[in-house]
């Protein structure tokens, strides 16, 4: 999940920069740029959300494996 969170951000900060930078501002856009353009934030906090999730419950399945494994 880390790794497509990856690509995603990347994605979408070069969708950004594409738009902002003066030479490549007012080329046609690619399908992906489209698709960040409409999705990218959401599909981000979605994505930072489940590994958010994810990080706590493996501190959590850590901590209480560690607590019932004690000799």
């Amino acid at each position: 999940m880390g790794f497509v969170f990856t690509i995603t951000a990347a994605s979408s900060c070069l969708t950004v920069l594409r738009g902002v930078r003066r030479e490549t501002a007012g080329a046609a856009k690619t399908p992906l740029e489209t698709f960040m353009d409409r999705h990218g934030t959401t599909l981000l906090g979605g994505q930072l959300a489940v590994l958010a999730v994810a990080t706590v419950g493996a501190v959590a399945l850590d901590e209480y494996r560690g607590r019932n494994n004690k000799p």
